[in-house]
């Protein structure tokens, strides 16, 4: 068994490099991993406990502590997950000879409904996108690029239904020739079609011709590059766009995220008829599971909307229906 007293942090950053190269795992993963190792180790240095000696007490120690800071399951179940793999791999290198998390259980996550936007929040936050680019200044080119920027986004998160890291990273090369249909590289490395609408596309047009035109813009390699020029455009960014969106027509900022925004796509959709099958291809969702939750959203509206208008007020929609 190898002998180090303390993780350094390229040993840390090693282990993870691996994990991530096992699974397929994406940068943010990986940043938010170390996160979790860099919490644990520091909370053991605190204890005087030799993480490489760390025992299952100690680990439940641990969980117990956080569980006191109230973090919720899911994101408990995820330290648990990052811990696991990474003494896993601390056993394979040989610097522990047991992982001590083997028998730790993850903690059981609350489902909460996903939360969308109505239709006609969506509409008229794409009117308001519209109505600004229409009435900008012609001698302000740097409100036209934002203005029309965001309102090229907003369509296609909302055409598509794809997570803003997926929108953000988008090549250049992917649009030389604009067609319905586009595969991505999404979540875990996993490649899927998304759709455009007629919309989403004229809007792209528009985008192209004229970030064409934008002399900083030309050599970068994204669809939606970073302000100076530079590699691509923040996650942040969209989301504070979308923010004074929002508060331009009077809606709270904390309403609106482009993850509401793919939210507001799945359960428009199944709305609307879509089937979960296709639904699920389109999300980019592994397991079905995870995209029969809208239905959960669906039942839970038919539900109110029945107590609230039907003049007996007495009909019990909590049993599965029957058809």
């Amino acid at each position: 068994m190898r002998n180090i007293n303390q993780p350094t942090p390229e040993l840390i950053n090693r282990i993870l490099g691996i994990i991530c190269l096992e699974k397929g795992l994406s940068q943010n993963t990986k940043t938010a991993y170390n996160k979790d190792i860099s919490l644990a180790f520091d909370w053991f240095k605190n204890k005087n406990i030799d993480c490489f000696r760390a025992n299952e007490k100690n680990f439940r120690d641990l969980f117990f502590f956080l569980q006191s800071k109230y973090y919720k399951p899911s994101s408990l179940s995820r330290k648990l997950s990052s811990f696991k793999q990474f003494y896993d791999v601390l056993k394979a290198e040989g610097y522990i000879k047991i992982n001590p998390l083997s028998n730790l259980e993850s903690f059981k996550k609350i489902k909460n409904l996903p939360k969308s936007l109505s239709e006609g929040h969506l509409t008229l936050l794409l009117s308001e996108a519209k109505n600004n680019l229409k009435n900008v200044e012609q001698n302000n080119p740097t409100k036209k690029i934002k203005f029309l920027r965001i309102l090229t986004i907003l369509e296609i998160l909302y055409s598509t239904g794809m997570r803003v890291s997926e929108l953000v990273s988008l090549p250049l090369s992917d649009f030389i020739r604009i067609k319905d249909l586009l595969q991505i590289k999404g979540k875990g490395g996993v490649y899927r079609y998304v759709a455009f609408n007629k919309e989403s596309k004229k809007m792209i047009e528009m985008w192209l011709l004229q970030r064409s035109s934008i002399e900083k813009f030309l050599k970068n390699k994204y669809v939606f590059p970073g302000n100076n020029g530079v590699g691509h455009i923040t996650r942040q960014s969209v989301y504070m766009n979308l923010s004074e969106l929002s508060k331009s027509i009077n809606m709270n900022s904390e309403q609106i995220s482009p993850h509401k925004i793919r939210h507001s796509f799945a359960t428009h959709m199944l709305n609307r008829g879509a089937d979960l099958r296709s639904l699920q291809k389109l999300l980019g969702h592994a397991d079905i599971s995870t995209t029969e939750i809208y239905t959960k959203v669906q039942s839970k509206r038919l539900s109110g909307l029945v107590n609230d208008i039907h003049p007996l007020n007495r009909i019990n929609l909590k049993k599965k229906e029957s058809l």
